[in-house]
């Protein structure tokens, strides 16, 4: 099957959808179908052994929407899979009003959207997407939230498929020894080392952590480590400086910058405890709760209205928002020590690759002859 996704970014362009679409176009490959992926043309896109990409000078917006469409039908794909959103796409409608270029063509692809977030939007964009995508033949999403308001929005779409499909890792763990000089975590052999990695944004609750850190150092010595780029909102991660500052806590606070995802891995190894206090609490979309569970450390993260320790993934819950019990769970990490890395579904993008290749056969999408 040829199979042709549109992204906005693919590696090394800082974006987790890009990372999803790369992980899941690399899987695809292992599984025997022939896989391009247009994307916005950047020097800092990787090469890649397994999949092709399509550099396309686009801003996406909607008068590129019939130059994106002629790019997808010059592979002559089979199912044509658009990722939104994404770091690049910005407030373009290309994207969106891709399905629709698509739709009355001749000998058309099958047309899929994963739509990775969308209940948190305002309305009209909501509506913005609804509309456009509602000319695709599947929508998939891998958080059951997401997918819920997507089914609310489109419902007037007869006819329209939908379907749930997880995520894997987008940090795989390595045999890596340690992470390396540049990024030595521990000062002394009794600091607790809490941690949080991925891009720094208001929907993920940091004030909380920053909060709950100043908490646990009152009673004990630890160290908190923000893993990784801090991503393109950069008045946020200027907030959140400010605020470590006010708290007196900068000599205690380690910023490590943008990682290789060995160097990420390595550091996800070496905490004690992991720190994800989503405001809005867990949804399944959540690449840096997935790699946390598949390098077997504890966890704390937040959702609404079931808090409690999860053996299974040795992740603790709490409210979202909540300062204290946030400290109180990092302080019991010593209660949840590393597991061996997860093999489960978690980590396996194969078979996230297998429930795609049976989403896209129920839209009666098989290779071309």
């Amino acid at each position: 099957m040829r199979i042709c996704f549109v992204t906005s970014a693919l590696p090394d362009v800082p974006c987790g959808i890009g990372d999803y679409t790369s992980m899941l176009a690399e899987a695809l490959s292992r599984a025997g179908q022939d896989v391009s992926v247009i994307t916005t043309s950047s020097p800092r896109l990787l090469p890649s052994s397994s999949y092709s990409i399509v550099p396309l000078d686009t801003d996406w917006s909607a008068g590129q929407a019939k130059l994106i469409a002629d790019a997808a039908m010059n592979l002559h794909p089979d199912v044509v899979h658009v990722q939104f959103p994404g770091a690049s796409y910005g407030r373009g409608f290309g994207a969106t009003l891709l399905p629709w270029h698509l739709r009355f063509r001749r000998q058309r692809p099958g047309l899929v959207a994963t739509l990775h977030e969308f209940h948190v939007f305002r309305f009209r964009f909501r509506a913005r997407m609804a509309a456009g995508f509602s000319a695709s033949d599947l929508v998939i999403s891998p958080d059951p939230i997401v997918l819920a308001s997507v089914r609310r929005m489109l419902r007037f779409r007869p006819g329209l498929q939908t379907r749930l499909i997880p995520i894997g890792t987008n940090i795989v763990p390595t045999s890596a020894p340690g992470a390396g000089p540049e990024v030595d975590l521990r000062r002394r052999p009794d600091e607790l080392i809490v941690g949080h990695w991925g891009f720094l944004r208001a929907d993920k609750g940091i004030e909380s952590l920053v909060d709950a850190f100043a908490r646990v150092r009152s009673v004990r010595a630890a160290r908190l480590v923000l893993a990784g780029d801090p991503g393109p909102n950069t008045e946020y991660a200027r907030r959140i400086d400010a605020l470590i500052a006010e708290r007196g806590l900068a000599d205690d606070v380690l910023i490590t910058g943008r990682l290789d995802s060995e160097q990420l891995s390595a550091v996800l190894k070496d905490l004690d405890v992991c720190v994800l206090p989503y405001r809005d609490g867990l949804a399944q979309n959540r690449t840096t709760y997935a790699a946390m569970v598949a390098h077997g450390g504890y966890t704390v993260t937040t959702r609404v209205g079931d808090a409690g320790y999860d053996p299974n993934t040795n992740t603790m819950f709490v409210a979202p928002g909540d300062a204290e019990a946030i400290a109180k769970a990092i302080l019991e990490a010593s209660d949840h020590p590393r597991r061996e890395p997860v093999c489960g579904d978690v980590t396996s993008w194969d078979d996230v690759a297998r429930l795609h290749l049976e989403a896209y056969g129920a839209i009666g999408r098989k290779p071309r002859s």
